[in-house]
């Protein structure tokens, strides 16, 4: 995985991870996601009220797969890029359920925002 992905991967796992108000705001059932870059590979991701885990490897079907180039995932974990556009412009593409997948997007976009404050 591109380490500059891994890096802004790891830095909003850990910040959610240890922020009490912002695990309140994960699922409380678990969800699995799959994050698959362009060199077809990818990372699992865990996300409940627990936290979020990145997976080492998952032998289940994920809640939803989130496939992209990834310089484009950076930028929309940065809040860089808009993701419903990038993903009517089919620059990143969504498998399984979209409702998880716009669950992330939500707590992405509350997990910047408290973050700004």
């Amino acid at each position: 995985m591109n380490p500059e992905l891994f890096s802004e991967l790891k830095k909003i796992i850990d910040s959610v991870n240890s922020d009490y108000v912002l695990r309140k705001l994960l699922p409380h059932e678990p969800i699995v996601v799959e994050l698959r870059t362009e060199d077809n590979v990818s990372k699992f991701f865990e996300i409940s009220e627990n936290g979020v885990m990145m997976l080492e490897s998952f032998s289940g079907k994920p809640d939803a797969i989130v496939k992209g180039n990834s310089r484009l995932i950076i930028k929309l974990l940065r809040g860089e890029e808009d993701p419903i556009k990038s993903f009517f412009l089919g620059k990143v593409k969504v498998e399984g359920s979209l409702d998880f997948a716009y669950i992330i997007h939500e707590r992405l976009r509350e997990y910047r925002r408290i973050k700004k404050k």
